[in-house]
């Protein structure tokens, strides 16, 4: 990280001292970089402090008979030590349209009748009491799915995987399908909570205005039947809306315009392509402060344009290691490469082999989940789930698939189950749960949260950085502290540790490690404050540089603890990516990330994050945003995320 001015910072130091906890001894150099936690404030995002497992450490499994499918040994160590919860399911239609016939008293609606009197197997008795009344399970609709009798409404050119690519014509006939489908043919346990009508359309379909009639009718279908299955779309394939200078967000624009904000939730996945260049993983990333941008944007366009902020649903979120040829798996034919150059003489045909090769791909998967979900998981008054592409295991059609939990041994032998490092996610997060606490970190490198349960306090943080990165560590009262560390080798495999020292008073990452740190510190942690982080969105939204002057509404007569200023813009990839940013007219100390050569790879897409002097505040505040080296570039979005006092 580069600070950009010694002077700003000895400001911040001034405004942040009230962070520091009351049994914190050591002194904090506000100049160096630093991670503080105040473990005994209670920290809420648009009013949401508790932590739902259910929305972000979820496997990508619909649930339906999951405590059959597993063995009770995988089962148990899944549910009751990992703590996982379900997440996705696909095709919720298309299965039932095949098996139903047209209504030969209605042509071009489905025969229901079937539907309706089947008898549908109970789960078990174990299985609700682990998973409470709902599985809370977001569902996408595939492709091509609706009977051909229901009529094709196509775009020219529109395909998929080589087929053209419809939506059903008859937009009544589809959504009472799909509203008997979420009734009839499923439990109150394992019935989809979201539903998606159609997964990844083809974007030829994002404007189409047959596109986003049917999704609303679908909602009105679904709600009069199943009022509590939730409607929303149009499950984007992507999440760089800052890419060409934000003209990846039309389509989704014109998408919430053509619904008029009122879906139940909008959508999108969020992946990073990780392509192997110049002896590292680069690539278009997705993930981490690339993604906070994108997600400010949603929501500041929508209370600009409709006065609210709307639910946000990430069926699919990773990161995929695209090569061709792909190999047994995707991402296995790089891998075995990159083992072929660092073990040469090595016996490739062994499974410890297989499995460090596989562990390749693994990381680059778990890390950009893990970089997605410290994101998603600090919105939480927007984001409603977020689903890890993470499967427990694909043997019925696929053994080697590079997404699973589990293979069998040799990928033939299913009375052996071996774990991947794709398991490494549920470990690192395993008892993160109760409520955000407030932690104040200086470098935009390290995704920083922290949680309290009970008498735990959770500490994670995340390097996006190719290089090391160390803060001094305040606020943690332990002599010591179970530390967990994901990250990679320098041959690339993965590595997963846990042990138990002595409270760092400096906290060392490696490039692209992931750290959590659990204090146990033998009692309840008290909650003796309380801060609720509003936020306040700039006046206008993809503005460009030449032009980036915002304003933004600050509810100052209210007492502010911290403040946050965010702006997510983009530049060409050669370009400086050292912002100038003004405050009401005062220059601010911007830091410049280190991460910022991996997030300029098609372009430099970023979220500038600066700590604010609160003293600076005012009820309207104009930000200026340039650049030393022209106006080259734009701005998406500004926002102000002010923690008021309660």
């Amino acid at each position: 990280m580069k600070i950009g001015n010694v002077i700003g910072l000895m400001v911040l130091g001034s405004v942040l001292t009230g962070c520091v906890p009351e049994q914190e001894q050591r002194a904090i150099d506000w100049s160096k970089p630093h991670i503080v936690v105040e473990a005994e404030t209670t920290r809420a995002i648009g009013g949401v402090s508790e932590v739902d497992r259910k929305r972000y450490f979820c496997v990508s499994d619909n649930g339906t008979g999951f405590d059959k499918r597993m063995t009770p040994e995988v089962y148990d160590y899944l549910v009751n030590e990992l703590g996982i919860s379900f997440g996705r399911s696909l095709g919720p239609v298309q299965w039932v349209a095949k098996q139903l016939k047209e209504d030969p008293t209605r042509p071009g609606y489905a025969d229901v009748t079937g539907l309706k009197t089947q008898k549908l197997p109970e789960p078990g008795e174990q299985f609700v009491k682990d998973f409470g009344p709902n599985l809370d399970v977001a569902s996408h609709g595939n492709h091509n799915a609706y009977p051909a009798y229901m009529g094709k409404h196509m775009q020219e050119g529109a395909e998929y995987h080589g087929t053209p690519e419809w939506i059903p014509e008859n937009i009544d006939a589809a959504a009472e399908l799909a509203a008997a489908v979420m009734k009839y043919n499923y439990t109150d346990f394992d019935r989809p909570k979201y539903f998606e009508p159609l997964n990844e359309p083809h974007w030829k379909y994002f404007v189409d205005q047959h596109m986003a009639d049917w999704h609303l009718a679908v909602q009105e279908k679904v709600h009069a039947l199943t009022p509590e299955v939730k409607v929303g779309g149009m499950c984007q394939s992507v999440s760089y809306f800052f890419r060409d200078n934000y003209q990846n967000f039309n389509g989704f624009k014109g998408f919430i315009q053509n619904t008029q904000g009122r879906m139940d939730f909008y959508s999108f996945h969020s992946y990073d392509y990780l392509r192997w260049r110049d002896g590292e993983f680069k690539g278009r990333i997705q993930s981490g402060i690339a993604l906070e941008g994108s997600l400010d944007l949603m929501q500041n366009y929508t209370v600009n344009e409709f006065g609210k902020e709307v639910d946000v649903v990430v069926s699919e979120q990773g990161g995929y290691a695209h090569h061709e040829p792909k190999g047994m798996y995707d991402g296995e034919f790089l891998a075995a490469g990159i083992m072929a150059s660092n073990y040469p003489n090595a016996d490739a045909t062994s499974w410890d082999y297989e499995m460090k090769k596989r562990s390749i791909v693994c990381f680059g998967h778990v890390s950009s989940i893990l970089a997605n979900t410290m994101a998603f998981i600090d919105h939480p008054h927007t984001v409603q789930k977020s689903v890890p592409f993470l499967l427990p295991n694909t043997w019925s059609w696929d053994t080697k698939y590079y997404a699973n939990l589990y293979v069998p041994k040799h990928y033939t032998d299913e009375s052996e189950w071996v774990g991947t490092h794709m398991l490494d996610f549920y470990k690192f997060f395993r008892g993160v749960d109760g409520r955000r606490v407030k932690c104040i970190s200086s470098d935009p490198d390290l995704q920083t949260r922290a949680f309290v349960d009970g008498s735990k306090l959770y500490l994670a943080v995340n390097n996006q950085s190719w290089r090391p990165e160390a803060v001094s560590l305040h606020g943690i009262d332990a002599k010591q502290v179970e530390i967990r560390r994901f990250g990679r080798n320098t041959d690339f495999t993965a590595y997963y540790t846990e042990e138990t020292i002595a409270t760092p008073e400096t906290l060392e990452l490696p490039g692209r490690e992931s750290v959590m740190i659990v204090a146990d510190l033998g009692k309840p942690i008290a909650e003796q404050a309380k801060v609720n982080e509003i936020m306040c969105y700039g006046d206008k939204v993809i503005v460009p540089m030449k032009k980036a002057e915002f304003t933004v509404k600050v509810p100052v007569e209210k007492q502010i603890d911290y403040a946050v200023l965010r702006v997510g813009l983009t530049r060409k990839t050669e370009s400086n990516k050292e912002a100038v940013i003004t405050l009401n007219g005062k220059p601010l100390a911007v830091p410049l990330e280190d991460c910022a050569d991996r997030l300029a790879d098609g372009e430099y897409g970023v979220t500038k994050l600066v700590n604010l002097n609160v003293a600076d505040l005012q009820a309207e505040n104009i930000v200026k945003v340039s650049f030393p080296d022209g106006d080259e570039g734009m701005v998406g979005t500004v926002v102000i995320r002010a923690a008021v006092v309660e």
